[in-house]
């Protein structure tokens, strides 16, 4: 008699051992109410408008949910975002979601977050193959994606010409994977040189700087690509103060409300859309579905499609502002 009672106990513990225990670093999921959930968010910078749009769509979702989510801006700092990641982790937070421009930096984050068992998604850079650990999910753009659709439709739209692409900054792997795109494009199509590139920090005044000297050195450009639409105004002003402003075409990368302004107003002449407000919905789902239901994605990397948009099929860009029908686009927010 005490034998199989002995064996039952030790049944009866291996069995509350087992539901413990979280799955691969993380938190068990289903255990909260959404009213009872605090999710955190770490954005690279509530001044980017990419980044700003991201978060306005999670924060737009949460409100949906009745789930409180604690934003700590890192302004740009790396060491400050991984402050934040501790102050979220001293406040015991259900979820967090980070806002990450390499694959290094995200493995800090996810070797804190696994230690302490809290589920961590991140949006922005693919990490599949590149970190070690769990993560939740992973929610970026396939960046040769966007230079592959810039150098598509360069080609097949100003065949012939000298290429100028004024390009973020490297080592980021950004615009690594950019290249890779309009290497690709290039190749296949065949009709337009890369003439030449210069390098900035991502903004307005280097991408100025960047046109101005490739202007005053005599190098020869037909087009230009610019990485973003912030750099493109400052391509544009360059090519204004040339007296070059409506003879250099300019294609970027964006599709928010400022690069839709900017085809409205003549400045550039194309851009690729990526939807960065569906970016921000599926990391939301993603954290909403595990911590209430424990239901986690059908796969861990989701990456938003790209498309070419101009002044004729303006009404195919999927906007950035939060709506319901961005909700309904990535198919509600109770289920995969």
């Amino acid at each position: 008699m005490k034998k199989p009672l002995i064996l039952l106990v030790v049944l009866a513990l291996a069995v509350m051992m087992f539901a413990v225990v979280p799955m691969a670093g993380c938190k068990t999921g289903g255990t909260k109410a959404a009213e009872e959930l605090v999710f955190g968010n770490i954005p690279v910078a509530m001044s980017d408008e990419w980044n700003g749009f991201s978060v306005e769509n999670f924060e737009y979702a949460a409100e949906k949910k009745g789930v409180e989510v604690t934003f700590l801006d890192s302004e740009w700092d790396g060491e400050k975002a991984l402050r934040n990641l501790e102050d979220l982790i001293t406040k015991k937070v259900d979820s967090i979601s980070v806002f990450v421009y390499t694959p290094e930096q995200a493995q800090d984050f996810i070797t804190r977050a696994n230690e302490v068992g809290i589920p961590i998604s991140f949006e922005n850079t693919k990490l599949t193959g590149k970190v070690e650990g769990d993560y939740l999910m992973n929610v970026a753009f396939e960046y040769c994606d966007f230079g592959y659709e810039a150098a598509k439709y360069i080609s097949q739209t100003y065949p012939g010409s000298k290429l100028f692409y004024v390009r973020g900054l490297p080592g980021m792997g950004i615009v690594e994977e950019y290249m890779v795109g309009i290497e690709e494009a290039l190749d296949e199509f065949g009709t337009v040189e890369l003439a030449v590139y210069r390098d900035t920090n991502w903004d307005t005044e280097t991408a100025l700087n960047a046109t101005q000297d490739v202007i005053a050195s005599g190098e020869e450009f037909d087009v230009i690509f610019a990485n973003n639409e912030s750099m493109a105004v400052g391509c544009y002003s360059a090519l204004e103060d040339a007296g070059l402003a409506g003879e250099i075409p300019i294609v970027s990368t964006g599709g928010g409300p400022t690069g839709v302004q900017m085809l409205k107003d003549g400045i550039i002449q194309a851009t690729i859309a990526g939807p960065v407000s569906l970016q921000g919905l599926y990391l939301f789902k993603a954290m909403y579905l595990y911590a209430t239901k424990g239901i986690e994605p059908p796969e861990k990397f989701i990456a938003p499609g790209v498309m070419s948009i101009t002044v004729d099929n303006l009404d195919e860009n999927i906007p950035w502002e939060a709506s319901d029908e961005l909700i309904e686009m990535i198919g509600g927010l109770d289920e995969w």
